[in-house]
């Protein structure tokens, strides 16, 4: 009970206290548009890296095919596990990673159709048609909807967060090697969107910290709570 309580303390109550904070920081301060506004070059193309090769094709456009290609790849090595004696002791981690990842995709997607956040390319202060609203501010009305909210290519990478925890199972010495690797290409996509005028900072932050809590949410619903049942002690995660 003691180490689930401590796996909490780091893994829940810690980041979420962070992820509020920065949250609240990012609200107050306009660093969205701080940023932005040094990206957008008004009178001298705009997003003049909207449609740059390394950015918008292979970074954004290969970048998405990288990830699905990587996802049926890790489906198929689950539905492997299933006949393959040597990946018995790993089969259960092998589809938490191979379900985890989409969830946290799905998440995401299923968030853009219920937001009303608009990418900073739509906005009148950056060459669009709609005035600039905050996260918790509320819409109009008398516009379409805008459906940029959380970041969706952003996304794909921060869903490799989860292998922090596929690792934590299976290689726990290695497991910030996978935060690292989640945390890394979250950040590779989400800048890349950042400058090409798709997203904010700010929506990216709400994309890993959605992929982090689903991650953690079900680890700990097919792992840690199974050890608590068992009444066996969680300790390589603390």
């Amino acid at each position: 009970m003691q180490g689930s309580r401590t796996f909490l303390r780091h893994h829940l109550v810690i980041p979420f206290l962070v992820f509020i904070l920065l949250v609240i920081l990012l609200e107050l301060t306009g660093i969205d548009l701080f940023i932005a506004d040094r990206i957008y070059q008004p009178g001298a193309g705009g997003w003049t890296l909207q449609n740059n090769y390394i950015v918008s094709e292979l970074l954004h456009s290969k970048g998405k095919v990288f990830v699905r290609i990587l996802a049926v790849i890790l489906f198929g090595i689950a539905i492997l596990s299933q006949f393959l004696p040597g990946l018995k002791p790993y089969r259960k981690a092998i589809w938490y990673l191979a379900l985890v990842m989409p969830l946290s995709g799905l998440l995401i997607g299923m968030s853009k159709e219920i937001t009303h956040v608009d990418c900073p390319w739509d906005l009148l202060r950056y060459g669009g048609d709609n005035p600039y609203l905050k996260l918790f501010e509320p819409h109009p009305g008398d516009y379409k909807y805008g459906k940029c909210f959380p970041a969706a290519h952003a996304g794909a990478g921060f869903t490799f967060i989860a292998l922090y925890f596929f690792l934590a199972i299976i290689r726990p010495e290695w497991k910030w090697y996978g935060l690292a690797a989640g945390v890394t290409l979250g950040l590779v996509f989400g800048i890349t969107q950042q400058i090409r005028g798709a997203h904010f900072l700010s929506h990216d932050l709400w994309t890993a910290a959605v992929c982090w809590f689903n991650s953690l949410g079900w680890y700990w619903f097919f792992f840690i709570r199974e050890n608590m049942t068992q009444q066996i002690p969680v300790t390589v995660e603390q």
